[in-house]
């Protein structure tokens, strides 16, 4: 009988603490899904993300496949070589419902593997850009009109001068061409945006009477921004973040058509400069525009879901 009550107790104090947040999300995404365009986008983005986790599933070969290899004891013969990148095959003399590149390697497989990176690379710079430009802007909006302000938007106002993608090229030349460094100087420019818009909510979130009372309690100024500022602000974060994650896809495949790619991991931008570079764009059209669809989709389905939770974060609009 006691267990029981305690049982009861307990989850009656999980429902007082998380209950109305529940509700909250529960209202917010009952108000995303009115908007079509945001439920297309989580429906690609589900897409690719299976895609990136479950490859093998996916891709109708391994990753390493070649095309007519396992005949003539494993080599390509010259008429083979010369057939090379082939249209689509769907069983003779192989399966490749997308055909093959110039080495034998089938597009579908090369392009089911190739959402992992894309993946990777637009989550790991919208997440860092707002770890870097969310606090920022709440505390240059917290302090506003003061040193620290000041300071802060100085800074933003540098960066914010300078050209994206040139200042991108240099970081990533100076730094080694790997994905880390791809996304490391994505995210020196990409969390000024955060910062700006994330201060100016913040500078009229502060003049509400809950920032007076929490002041009058005794609070610290870091319990107030981050505990009753933040909170709100949080959602107009997550817009930006989609399309912070967005930008940086577009970035990389930018990146990889200049060549300033990591070659070890696959990519739809390496793809797409592979058959640039092999001088195929105009006969091999199999190859070209299956990369550049699914750059076009990640990307709209990332800013999709951004346009969507900005109706969400703002009603007022």
């Amino acid at each position: 009988m006691a267990s029981q009550q305690e049982e009861l107790s307990w989850v009656d104090a999980a429902k007082r603490r998380w209950g109305y947040r529940y509700e909250r999300f529960q209202r917010g995404w009952d108000q995303f899904t009115t908007h079509r365009l945001g439920v297309v986008g989580i429906l690609i983005l589900v897409v690719f993300m299976l895609w990136a986790l479950f490859p093998s599933v996916f891709a109708p070969h391994p990753v390493n496949w070649k095309a007519f290899v396992g005949t003539e004891g494993g080599y390509l013969t010259a008429e083979q070589i010369r057939s090379m990148p082939h249209p689509p095959a769907f069983g003779d003399p192989f399966f490749a419902p997308l055909g093959t590149n110039y080495n034998g390697y089938g597009i579908l497989t090369e392009l089911v593997y190739s959402a992992r990176t894309a993946l990777y690379i637009g989550f790991a710079a919208g997440v860092l850009s707002s770890l870097v430009g969310v606090p920022l802007g709440l505390i240059s909006g917290y302090y506003g009109d003061t040193w620290i302000d000041e300071t802060i938007q100085r800074i933003a106002d540098i960066m914010y001068s300078l050209p994206f993608l040139p200042l991108v090229v240099v970081l990533v030349a100076i730094r080694g061409i790997t994905t880390t460094n791809i996304i490391l100087a994505i995210v020196v420019k990409s969390w000024i945006n955060n910062c700006i818009v994330i201060r100016g909510e913040t500078l009229s979130l502060r003049e509400n009477a809950y920032v007076d009372s929490a002041k009058v309690s005794g609070a610290s100024d870091t319990r107030i921004v981050f505990r009753h500022i933040l909170p709100h602000v949080l959602p107009l974060s997550f817009v930006y973040l989609a399309q912070d994650a967005a930008a940086a896809i577009l970035t990389q495949a930018g990146l990889a058509y200049l060549g300033l790619a990591d070659f070890t991991a696959h990519s739809w931008g390496l793809m797409l400069q592979q058959i640039q570079s092999q001088g195929y764009v105009f006969s091999a059209w199999w190859w070209l525009i299956p990369p550049g669809i699914a750059i076009t989709l990640v990307a709209a389905a990332f800013y999709f879901i951004g346009f969507s939770m900005e109706d969400v974060a703002n009603p007022q609009r």
